[in-house]
């Protein structure tokens, strides 16, 4: 979905029905009032641009698991310097709420934006009484946050080249329901 949002309407049309639902280049020209040849150069396009928000090298499920626990240090710290540091430059944060919950309304980018708009919210927006566990959250480690043993938010982090690229944080409790709830701590 992020990598899509970066493609124009209509390279992302001409990029969906071709490589999702396999239409000819004839039916996409038709719905799109483009001629063929201009839906071939515009799905070019398209992958072209996808492909430039892809990044080269993945990070090893190590590197992943270190930067988050670094990131989990830095903003449990308060520590600004050690954030931002853990930041790429064009770093963005991604939140969802779903109109239901806490979240920044806008995507925050930069790393001391994003670093500030994080710290701040834990001081003045989040429960301090939240549980947080350690996950793996579609395929990457990440972290559940609990409120009275109910999920309340999952944070994923994007990284490569040793530094976090991205922050999705996700509160709606709607996306957050077929998560368990935290079983109680052993007696």
């Amino acid at each position: 979905m992020v990598l899509l949002e970066r493609l124009t309407p209509t390279e992302r049309a001409v990029f969906l029905l071709r490589e999702i639902f396999e239409y000819e280049y004839a039916e996409i020209a038709t719905i799109l009032e483009q001629t063929e040849a201009n839906c071939r150069q515009i799905l070019r396009r398209a992958r072209q641009h996808v492909a430039e928000a892809r990044p080269r090298f993945r990070a090893s499920p190590e590197e992943r698991h270190n930067l988050l626990e670094r990131f989990l240090q830095a903003t449990s710290r308060g520590d600004m310097d050690g954030l931002v540091d853990l930041l790429a430059s064009d770093v963005v944060l991604h939140s969802d709420g779903g109109g239901k919950a806490l979240a920044v309304p806008n995507l925050i980018s930069g790393a001391d934006k994003v670093a500030r708009g994080i710290l701040g919210s834990l001081k003045k927006l989040v429960p301090h009484n939240l549980l947080t566990q350690m996950a793996v959250i579609n395929g990457q480690p990440g972290i559940v946050s609990y409120l009275e043993g109910k999920p309340y938010s999952v944070l994923t982090l994007d990284t490569r080249d040793g530094r976090i690229r991205a922050i999705y944080v996700l509160t709606n409790p709607e996306k957050l329901a077929h998560l368990a709830k935290l079983p109680p701590a052993p007696c």
